[in-house]
C-alpha cells in the first residue's frame, strides 16, 4: 500500500487552491483528498472545498515538520493534541469552580492561571484538589497579601513538598523578608523558592536574596536567582548575558524573560533565535512578549509559526470553556495550556505517557509575570466577557 504523505497532499491542495492548471495526481493522492472531502469535482477538474482549505492550512503551518509524515498520522496527532489541549481546559473549569470558595476574593482571579497549571498535572482532578486544600492550609495563615499566597501554594503543591518539614524554617525566612519589605510584599513566594531549592536540610539563600533584591526587577525574580545556587555577581552576570542575547524588549520584560532563562536548568540550544522570531508574532497579544517568548521557546521541539498556531487553538478553548472574562487573560492562558502539554507530544506519532512537569521559575513566569498583571488591581470592575 502506498504511503500517502502530508506533503504529497499540501502541494496537490495548494497547486488546486493557487487557481493555476492541476496535474491529474496519483490514484492514492485523490482518493485520500476526496474521502476527507477536502476536494469536490472530479480529479481532472477539481475543487478545493472548506474542509480542503482548512486541511490546506494545516498542513502550511507545520510543513517543515510533517511533510515527510504519513498523513493519516498527523491527523491523529492533531485530533489527539486538540483533545488533550480540551481536556486540560474542562479540568481547569473544574479546578475553578472547586477551590474558588477556598481562596480569599482578592485572589480568586489569580486562581485561574493555577487552575491551568493544575489541570496541566493529568492526575485525578478530585486528588490534585485536595493536595491544594492542604497546601493553601499550610500558607493560609502565614499573613500578608493573599494573591502572594496563592502563588506559594502553587509552587509547593506542583512540588510536592514536605510541607510539615519546610513550614517553621519557611516561617523564620518570610519573617525576616517582611522586616525589611513590609507585609504586602511576595515574602511567602520568596520564603517557598529559596526553601524549594535549599530543601528541608540546608539554610536557604537568604543573603544571596537581599543582595540580589534592588537590582533584580522584582522579589520573585531575586529569589529565582539566589536559589539557582550561584553568587549574586554570577547570577547577574548570566541574567545579563541572556538580556544580550535577546531581541529589543521593554526593559523590565527583558530583564525577566532573561531572569527566567538564567533559572532554568537546561535551556535549548536555539532558545535564543526562537526567541527573536516568537517575539513579534507574540507582541500584537502580549504585554510581555519577552516572557511569553521565552517560555514557549522552552516548551515544544516545534516550529515558532506552530506553536503560535496552537496557541490560536487553545486560546479558542479556553474562549468555549469560559476560564477567564477578558482577551488579555485568555491568551495568558492559553499560554499556559500549550506550555503545560509535555514537548514528546507535539511530535509523538503515538499517544505518549510523558507528563508535565513545570520547573519553579515556568510557574512564576507564568503566574507572577505574564498573569498578575492582567489582575494586578483587584478593586477593577470586571471586564465583559470575551465574545
Amino acid at each position: 500500500m502506498v504511503t500517502v504523505t502530508c506533503g504529497a497532499v499540501r502541494t496537490y491542495l495548494r497547486s488546486i487552491s493557487s487557481g493555476g492548471p492541476s496535474a491529474s495526481p496519483a490514484p492514492e493522492i485523490w482518493e485520500s483528498v476526496s474521502r476527507h472531502g477536502a476536494v469536490g469535482g472530479s480529479s481532472a477538474e477539481p475543487l478545493i472545498t472548506d474542509i480542503g482549505k482548512r486541511v490546506l492550512a494545516e498542513l502550511e503551518v507545520r510543513a517543515s515538520r510533517t511533510d515527510p509524515l504519513p498523513l493519516e498520522t498527523v491527523a491523529e496527532q492533531l485530533d489527539r493534541i486538540g483533545s488533550d489541549l480540551d481536556n486540560v481546559a474542562k479540568s481547569a473549569s473544574y479546578f475553578l469552580a472547586e477551590l474558588g470558595p477556598v481562596v480569599p476574593a482578592e485572589a480568586v482571579p489569580l486562581l485561574r492561571i493555577v487552575a491551568v497549571g493544575l489541570a496541566n498535572r493529568r492526575e485525578t482532578p478530585e486528588e490534585i484538589a485536595e493536595e491544594f486544600r492542604n497546601a493553601w492550609g499550610s500558607v493560609e495563615v502565614m499573613g500578608g497579601d493573599p494573591r502572594d499566597r496563592l502563588l506559594g501554594a502553587e509552587l509547593l503543591n506542583s512540588a510536592s513538598a514536605p510541607i510539615g518539614e519546610l513550614y517553621g524554617p519557611m516561617v523564620k525566612t518570610m519573617e525576616a523578608v517582611r522586616a525589611r519589605g513590609g507585609q504586602r510584599g511576595s515574602a511567602v513566594t520568596v520564603s517557598t523558592v529559596l526553601h524549594l531549592a535549599a530543601g528541608p536540610e540546608q539554610p536557604p539563600a537568604l543573603d544571596a536574596f537581599f543582595a540580589l533584591r534592588s537590582n533584580a526587577g522584582g522579589d520573585e525574580a531575586a529569589a529565582l536567582l539566589a536559589a539557582s545556587g550561584r553568587t549574586p555577581e554570577a547570577a547577574l552576570q548570566l541574567r545579563d548575558e541572556w538580556v544580550g542575547k535577546l531581541p529589543k524588549l521593554e526593559a523590565n520584560d527583558a530583564r525577566l524573560s532573561a531572569a527566567y532563562l538564567a533559572c532554568e536548568p537546561a535551556t535549548r540550544s536555539d532558545v535564543a533565535s526562537r526567541i527573536q522570531t516568537l517575539v513579534p508574532l507574540l507582541a500584537p497579544k502580549f504585554a510581555r512578549p519577552g516572557v511569553a517568548a521565552s517560555l514557549l521557546a522552552m516548551s515544544a521541539p516545534i516550529e515558532p509559526g506552530e506553536l503560535v498556531n496552537w496557541l490560536e487553538k487553545a486560546e479558542s478553548l479556553a474562549r468555549t470553556r469560559k476560564l477567564a472574562p477578558t482577551p488579555s487573560e485568555l491568551e495568558a492562558l492559553a499560554l499556559a495550556l500549550v506550555h503545560g502539554l509535555p514537548a514528546a507530544e507535539f511530535v509523538a506519532t503515538s499517544a505518549d505517557a510523558a507528563t508535565y512537569a513545570p520547573s519553579t521559575a515556568s510557574l512564576v513566569a507564568l503566574h507572577a509575570w505574564l498573569y498578575r498583571p492582567l489582575v494586578a488591581e483587584p478593586s477593577h470592575p470586571a471586564a465583559p466577557a470575551a465574545p
